[in-house]
């Protein structure tokens, strides 16, 4: 009979401990999980999609002082300017974070947007190197203004996205660390319970022997 008690209350102890490692890692995984989260992949998500579009929207600007009076040169210069103050970079960093299908998709219709993009400003800079004014006035209106609108709100998703989603998890965080001392709490509770339990069933035990076999 002792021998059977001693496993039961073995495998209590056992369970009680799992339940307490279980309950506190639980805690620990979800709080690190998604500060390292917010850390490594949304930040970053937000620092590339601004500094992209910043640079978009330069660019952008740029573009549009071609169609002024502007010497060859000047024209030249800036056509220079704005190919080496390119967004790859940015968003191929962004692309290595890419971590759900939900910002893929988002991600995919981007570089479409871009690739459209780009290539149609480069048919406006051959037009404006041409000296073709109205052909470039068209182009620009016509098309190239759209696709940079494509382009330019592609972009924005992105960053709503990620935004979005850094919100969730800080929120997550912020509600897991509020009940946490609750958990902690309670696992220390069942713990001394579980120790007063079974300090008062050694000491019952041993009353009961002493009663049962008396010193002589």
């Amino acid at each position: 009979m002792f021998r059977k008690e001693f496993i039961v209350l073995g495998m209590l102890a056992l369970a009680v401990l799992s339940l307490v490692v279980g309950g506190n890692f639980w805690v620990v995984h979800v709080i690190r999980n998604d500060a390292s989260m917010i850390a490594v992949d949304t930040l970053p998500g937000l620092v590339d999609a601004s500094a992209a579009m910043a640079i978009a929207q330069a660019n952008w600007v740029r573009s549009l002082s071609l169609l002024g009076g502007r010497s060859a040169a000047e024209r030249a210069a800036i056509m220079q300017q704005v190919r080496t103050n390119s967004t790859e970079s940015l968003w191929q960093e962004y692309g290595e974070r890419i971590r759900t299908s939900e910002d893929a998709r988002a991600y995919a219709a981007l570089m479409e947007a871009q690739k459209d993009y780009l290539k149609l400003r480069e048919e406006f800079f051959s037009t404006v190197e041409a000296a073709r004014t109205a052909e470039a006035n068209a182009l620009m209106a016509q098309k190239l203004s759209p696709a940079y609108d494509r382009y330019l709100t592609c972009s924005q998703k992105l960053f709503e996205y990620n935004a979005r989603v850094g919100r969730e998890r800080a929120a997550k965080v912020i509600r897991v660390s509020r009940i946490a001392p609750f958990v902690v709490g309670l696992l220390a509770v069942i713990v001394f319970a579980f120790g007063m339990l079974i300090g008062l069933r050694g000491t019952l035990s041993g009353l009961y022997l002493a009663s049962r076999f008396p010193k002589r």
